[in-house]
């Protein structure tokens, strides 16, 4: 084999080993995107719902905005509503979400009014659900969690749901964490 076929070789090697890097780099999430959220809450034997819908108020009532950040938390107070038929309701959680993550933390205490009512463990068939829709492809393909009771289901290549089930301990200080793949 001559000295420029031997050359060439090398040169189409390293343009393969190259372009083979830069898929390493794609993560799930992509910074600047942005994300709605909506929760759903369906007991044992019943439907599921929006939790606006619980109040009387239209399914997207409570959808919550943010854009992905790797420096602020998109969701520091989620789930908080004023002037519900219940009164004014703190946030449930902060939920923060990375390129590869997403980070939950239950916020209220045991004094909540609102909150310590729905404090416990979810038996079979109760399942609360977080649908993160982004305003382009998302890319993940799978997750692993550190929460037994977390699914995580794929819906579409822009939406993800979040879902907490049978054996979730909902109490004050607990987290978790979603990693994305």
């Amino acid at each position: 084999m001559n000295f420029n076929k031997i050359l060439f070789i090398a040169f189409l090697g390293l343009i393969s080993l190259s372009s083979c890097g830069d898929d390493d780099d794609i993560q799930p999430l992509t910074e600047g995107v942005s994300i709605t959220l909506r929760n759903t809450l369906q007991d044992p034997g019943e439907a599921e719902v929006t939790y606006p819908s619980l109040f009387g108020q239209a399914d997207n009532a409570y959808d919550e905005f943010a854009t992905l950040s790797n420096s602020i938390e998109e969701f520091p107070t989620a789930l908080a509503q004023s002037g519900t038929p219940a009164g004014d309701i703190n946030g449930l959680y902060n939920i923060d979400l990375t390129q590869t993550s997403i980070n939950f933390s239950v916020l209220p205490d045991n004094s909540d009014p609102f909150w310590t009512n729905v404090f416990g463990l979810f038996p079979a068939g109760k399942t609360d659900r977080y649908y993160f829709t982004f305003s382009e492809s998302h890319n993940i393909t799978g997750f692993s969690s550190d929460n037994n009771s977390l699914n995580v289901r794929i819906d579409s290549e822009t939406v993800i749901v979040v879902e907490l089930s049978e054996g979730y301990d909902l109490q004050p200080g607990v987290e978790f964490s979603v990693s994305l793949n």
